[in-house]
């Protein structure tokens, strides 16, 4: 089920580099989150953007929802400077999200970028199925890391500012040596989830990857969010069979 209202701007603030997060009085619509879905939002007394703008919700507590994005263009750059009260149209939830955490079960989730947006909502939805939650974080470096209070993550990055010196995949990989968890969930950006998707190929692991691709409508209607379906010539698309996905069932090309 999914509600469209107009949501109001209780705070935003900068997490990290050119890194916002904005948090919305939104109680039709916060309630109804899962995690690894998404929103779409527009600005109603302005057509720049042209089309509305699709968000990962990184928290949901009580009726607040919370976004975590990197302001790059003209949408992202307008949201990041909204004030205290300022309003926004939000139309969701959409998607489909992250599968539930089992009792006690062991997962993993290895994030690149703006996939530390879903560190809180997955971190709160493990803690409640008491399941045991490792999360490795990349980012190029700690001018870009955004971190979350009470929450532990293994950090990556590539000038090696701060935790491991080099990639997240490759710090996925020490760890790998020395134990295996029941499932990995990962988002980031495309070129690092194939790789991953190639790593854990021989790997009896289930998998489950939240996709980044640019969404115009976010429920199926224009057909502009293609992921192409394994050993097939057909595709899901991202905003309705998806953002989640089995790593199983797609190629990342």
């Amino acid at each position: 089920m999914r509600k469209t209202e107009t949501a109001t701007v209780v705070s935003n603030r900068e997490a990290a580099e050119k890194t916002f997060i904005t948090k919305f009085y939104s109680p039709k619509v916060a309630p109804l989150v899962k995690p690894g879905q998404f929103v779409m939002v527009s600005f109603p007394d302005s057509y720049v953007p042209l089309l509305a703008r699709a968000f990962s919700v990184s928290d949901v507590h009580g009726g607040n929802l919370s976004l975590l994005y990197t302001a790059i263009g003209k949408g992202t750059t307008r949201l990041s400077k909204l004030g205290k009260g300022a309003t926004i149209m939000i139309n969701g939830p959409l998607g489909k999200g992250f599968p539930d955490f089992a009792h006690g079960e062991k997962v993993w989730i290895v994030l690149g970028g703006s996939g530390a947006a879903l560190i809180p909502i997955l971190y709160k939805s493990a803690k409640r199925s008491a399941a045991t939650l490792k999360i490795f974080y990349g980012a190029r470096t700690k001018r870009q890391v955004v971190t979350f209070k009470n929450i532990k993550a293994h950090h990556a990055t590539e000038d090696g500012s701060i935790g491991y010196h080099g990639t997240v995949l490759g710090l996925l990989g020490e760890h790998l040596k020395k134990e295996k968890p029941d499932k990995i969930f990962a988002c980031g950006p495309t070129a690092m989830l194939a790789a991953l998707q190639l790593n854990m190929n021989n790997r009896d692991i289930p998998i489950f990857f939240s996709v980044e691709t640019p969404m115009a409508c976010g429920m199926g209607f224009c057909q502009g969010c293609p992921v192409k379906i394994k050993d097939a010539s057909d595709y899901f698309l991202a905003c309705k069979d998806g953002p989640v996905f089995d790593g199983r069932k797609i190629e990342l090309e």
